[in-house]
């Protein structure tokens, strides 16, 4: 269980004490995730969701928590950040910066036609309200990251895998440098989304959430709900997915050229951000939600041999 930080239910409580959210009835660790510690938090009043983050300076969170607020306000698919009694978003919580989302009905479905387009239409939302978003923040897992971390970790890989690596940077370099851009989710995949009833209730874990390109966001989301039986791209289903999305927000020419590259770098991040997760945590005692990298590795490989 991805839990870093035990909690009592004394902790709760002493948290609790600073809102206006009712009294404490129950908390239970939240499997999913790998950079924080999250809880469900039941009160008289709400069902909630704590996070305690783990890794992330406490300078940067404002950015997250005024986003979802913004988002929020724009009546965007995005669960609400609540403020304590003195008006503050950000809680401290064995030292560690902590706050209190709402939880949203709904549960992780496998992906359809119809939820995808769903998810493209909510997405295609977002992007325009975050335009008007003050506050900036770069990207931290942008085509610098990318870059970067393969040059890193190159000489830890198979004459194969960098081959692999080798074309899909290859091809990056050619990805346009004037995409239209604003505030991007970044980590749209299953886990992420909530849907009731058969519609989308919410998206959430906002915290890879930066300035990059609206059409990156486009092919880091299709690269997860848009794919076949056997986890390949299927461009049928990326086609219906883009309709989706126009409706709200029409694409520039641009921007439609550019996304089986920039599907090509989703695919490369999360294949080295997985690779470097699972190093990590390799001979760790805890059970801690790893992905496997492999699944990014293939639908690489695909994506870079349907470009040829």
């Amino acid at each position: 269980m991805s839990v870093y930080t035990e909690l009592t239910h004394h902790d709760i409580i002493a948290l609790l004490a600073k809102y206006d959210l009712g009294q404490y009835q129950s908390h239970q660790g939240i499997s999913a995730g790998v950079e924080n510690t999250n809880y469900f938090v039941n009160t008289t009043e709400h069902a909630l969701v704590l996070t305690l983050f783990e890794k992330h300076d406490p300078a940067e969170l404002p950015f997250f928590l005024q986003l979802g607020e913004h988002l929020y306000k724009d009546n965007c698919k995005v669960p609400r950040p609540f403020r304590s009694r003195s008006g503050d978003l950000l809680q401290e919580v064995k030292q560690k910066p902590a706050v209190l989302i709402e939880r949203i009905k709904g549960g992780h479905v496998n992906a359809t036609t119809e939820y995808a387009q769903e998810i493209a239409i909510a997405m295609a939302g977002i992007h325009l309200s975050t335009q008007s978003f003050p506050l900036t923040r770069v990207h931290s897992h942008n085509v610098e990251w990318v870059k970067t971390t393969a040059q890193q970790i190159m000489s830890e890989f198979s004459v194969e895998h960098k081959q692999l690596l080798k074309a899909a940077l290859e091809q990056i370099s050619s990805i346009p440098q004037n995409l239209p851009s604003g505030v991007i989710h970044a980590d749209l995949f299953h886990d992420n989304a909530l849907f009731d009833n058969g519609h989308i209730t919410g998206i959430i874990d906002w915290y890879f959430a930066g300035i990059d390109s609206f059409a990156l966001d486009i092919a880091i989301t299709m690269n997860d709900w848009c794919l076949t039986i056997d986890r390949q791209f299927d461009p049928i289903q990326g086609e219906l997915f883009l309709q989706a999305y126009q409706r709200v927000r029409p694409l520039t020419a641009i921007e439609k050229d550019a996304i089986r590259l920039l599907q090509i770098q989703a695919a490369t991040r999360f294949w080295l951000s997985r690779w470097l997760a699972q190093k990590e945590h390799k001979n760790s005692t805890d059970t801690i939600t790893v992905k496997n990298p492999d699944e990014m590795k293939k639908l690489l490989e695909a994506l870079l041999n349907y470009t040829h």
